[in-house]
């Protein structure tokens, strides 16, 4: 059984260090007959890894491709290429002159590999030009060079929070890139990715040869695994779960599967296409998520807790978004795809940065729906979103949710909303709104993470019931209003039959009328009513 390559990011050691590699390299050969590239994909989704496997290939390590794809059946001549490779996590970044002075160091280190260096200092964007015409030189025109940018954001996003120095950051690297758009005669390939995509006028002007290949459906899957390869490449690590790990899974490796296609997949990026073709591109999973899992043998939020999205928390809190706006996402084309540092609209950082995926798409409004991918994500982030607003941490959070399972589970719905009224309280007045929608969706926010799977706004024959929620003994239908009476609540379900479509569900049904004070931002008062 191959190893996991846990932790590495380079392709020649995976393969030296008979490591799983699932094979990209069918889709890496549209990319390889040149041109000039942006692809953007969430963090940890194995951008790195595509870059050193694409350097690799461009160095000419043909040995180190054996038995893939395009060393089986392809022609390629696997030329020898100069390549540029710079990933910008790698660079310091604490200030703009931190970060020039880096780039510098790192192109003067590239030059002295190549034996034409030093370059004398100037700035890095000179520096790179003439690094590009000195490579092609000293290589030649049947082997122009090759520009490889990972984390070419990197910067910009470690300091997105302060809009003064991220804007600084923004005109370093602008300058930097505007470099490329005079070397097209010497370059083969320019391959850059990010977490996000920037508009051209802020960081890409005048790179006009740029083809963004993002939401392309013939790189869907450049990166990430399809279920697909989590069979075939790890079917082993799989079976062995099942065999040596004393998982209880009557349905083996179909049933694992199907429980890590809960967790960790659901990602999808490429744009709208119908019919066969968009069934045959399937939803991706997230690399680091399996891979951690399969090592471990543990369902949790890998992804989510290798770098808990503070910059995402911050602006969350700087924009003071709505806690409802992370219900019924909708974007267009240029909000999912463009990334501006003084207006980020919430979809676009969500989507961008992998806690939202594409759900579907209407061809009529050319919008698209969104949703969060998986439990992993859906899990994570709420916690994370309603511990910011309660000021408190996810572990306290934890524990409420507890309370709250037990107390619709017993029945108990004085515990049950006293423990709500807490986690109201603990909100501050500045970001609660005098809606009623606001407050149903912290609601149902809260029954959604004790995995209750509360039905918001379920349609009936004659209108919407606010929430439903069923434990193992009982049906509760919850009716909110705001600034009215809980007995107005009650009698509206009671009036509209809304309990009548659930009489033979074997369960006790419990009507429970609430209502909110904008004043007080919290529920003033609850009637329940019990039905056999």
């Amino acid at each position: 059984m191959k190893r996991l390559p846990l932790g590495i990011q380079t392709f020649e050691k995976i393969i030296e260090s008979d490591c799983v590699y699932v094979d990209k390299t069918s889709y890496i050969y549209e990319l390889i007959q040149g041109g000039c590239f942006f692809f953007a994909r969430p963090r940890r989704f194995g951008k790195s890894l595509l870059c050193s496997t694409l350097s690799s290939l461009f160095l000419g390590h043909r040995e180190l491709f054996k038995g893939t794809w395009i060393e089986k059946s392809t022609n390629y001549k696997w030329p020898v290429h100069p390549v540029i490779h710079l990933d910008l996590s790698q660079v310091s970044r604490e200030s703009p002159e931190v970060l020039n002075a880096s780039l510098m160091r790192r192109l003067d280190i590239i030059a002295e590999e190549h034996d034409i260096g030093p370059i004398g200092h100037s700035t890095a964007g000179e520096m790179l030009g003439i690094l590009v015409m000195r490579l092609f030189k000293k290589f030649g025109s049947k082997n122009r060079v090759v520009l490889i940018i990972d984390e070419y954001d990197k910067p910009i996003l470690d300091h997105i929070e302060k809009i003064e120095i991220a804007d600084k950051m923004r005109e370093v690297l602008k300058n930097f890139y505007e470099a490329i758009k005079g070397l097209d005669k010497y370059l083969h390939l320019v391959f850059i990715t990010g977490v996000t995509r920037f508009s051209k006028t802020s960081l890409f002007s005048g790179l006009n040869q740029l083809v963004n290949i993002s939401m392309d459906p013939r790189f869907a899957h450049l990166v990430g695994y399809t279920e697909g390869e989590l069979r075939f490449y790890f079917r082993d690590h799989l079976q062995h779960i099942v065999d040596e790990k004393n998982v209880s899974l009557k349905g083996g490796t179909d049933e694992l599967v199907a429980m890590l296609q809960n967790w960790y997949d659901g990602y999808r990026f490429w744009r709208d296409l119908t019919g066969k073709a968009a069934d045959e591109i399937a939803r991706l999973y997230t690399p680091f998520s399996v891979l951690n899992f399969l090592y471990t043998a543990d369902f949790s939020n890998y992804w989510f807790e290798s770098g808990t999205p503070t910059f995402l928390i911050k602006i969350f809190e700087q924009y003071h978004y709505s806690i409802e706006s992370f219900e019924n996402l909708t974007a267009d084309m240029n909000e999912l795809m463009t990334f501006d540092i003084t207006n980020i609209p919430l979809t676009t950082l969500l989507f961008q940065s992998g806690y939202a995926t594409i759900k579907n798409y209407d061809r009529v409004t050319q919008t698209y729906a969104l949703e969060m991918p998986n439990y992993e994500v859906r899990d994570s982030l709420l916690k994370t979103i309603v511990a910011s607003m309660a000021k408190q941490r996810v572990s306290e959070i934890n524990s409420t949710l507890v309370e709250l399972r037990q107390a619709l589970e017993k029945e108990n719905l004085d515990l049950f909303i006293n423990t709500i009224k807490k986690f109201y309280s603990m909100v501050p007045y500045t970001i609660t709104v005098d809606k009623e929608k606001y407050y149903q969706t912290i609601f149902f926010i809260l029954l959604q993470l004790v995995s209750l799977r509360p039905d918001v706004e379920k349609a009936t024959n004659i209108r919407r019931v606010d929430l439903i929620v069923e434990t193992s003994r009982a049906l509760y239908i919850f009716e909110f209003k705001l600034n009215k009476s809980a007995q107005e609540a009650l009698k509206q379900i009671v009036d509209m039959h809304y309990h009548e479509a659930y009489y033979g569900c074997g369960k006790k049904i419990i009507l429970v009328g609430v209502n909110f004070s904008s004043d007080v931002k919290n529920i003033t008062e609850f009637l329940v009513q019990k039905l056999q």
